[in-house]
């Protein structure tokens, strides 16, 4: 799990002011999330630090629209979203490579057994919005509010998308177990 950087309201409020160097270190507390983010809807660590990087010139292009007055990370997350969404529709004709690998937040994960590997492969089968839930869900321990908040829809949507992705998981792999054992 990535846990949401500790980052100083000062910090923020000088990068919003337009301090490079303040904005540096911004970029640095936030780079980890912005990846794993990035990374668990594309698949593909290049893929990934491409997304991050079109994170961050959105972030530079659009801080003054962040209002100071409310909390930085839940908007940032809603701008990391809203990047990692639009590119995943724009490649919709490509499939994520496997996740293995390069997992950035699962080192221990590397040397994963069958069950671990078929759940990866049967995620990487779910649309990108429900792969985003879950991973905000499970890895980044959301709750639905906060997730709702960071991708602009209601709680029910987030809700019915968490049901619908578990639900898929659970038909896949069921399948996979019984075609691998016989039912």
């Amino acid at each position: 799990m990535q846990s949401a950087p500790e980052i100083p309201p000062d910090l923020i409020r000088r990068a919003r002011g337009g301090d490079a160097g303040a904005f540096r270190k911004l970029v640095d507390h936030l780079a980890g999330l912005t990846y794993n983010i990035a990374w668990r809807m594309t698949g593909q660590a290049a893929d990934a630090e491409d997304m991050s990087q079109e994170v961050f010139f959105r972030l530079h292009r659009h801080f003054a629209k962040y209002d100071p007055a409310l909390p930085f990370l839940p908007w940032f997350r809603r701008l990391t979203t809203n990047a990692c969404l639009n590119w995943c529709r724009s490649h919709q004709s490509r499939r994520p490579a496997p996740l293995g690998e390069d997992d950035p937040a699962a080192p221990e994960a590397r040397a994963a057994t069958e069950p671990g590997d078929a759940l990866r492969k049967a995620i990487e089968t779910l649309p990108p919005e429900q792969r985003l839930v879950l991973a905000r869900f499970y890895f980044e321990e959301l709750g639905v509010a906060e997730i709702a908040a960071a991708m602009d829809v209601p709680s029910g949507t987030i809700k019915t998308w968490l049901f619908r992705a578990r639900e898929s998981l659970r038909a896949r792999l069921t399948t996979q177990v019984e075609n691998l054992f016989g039912s």
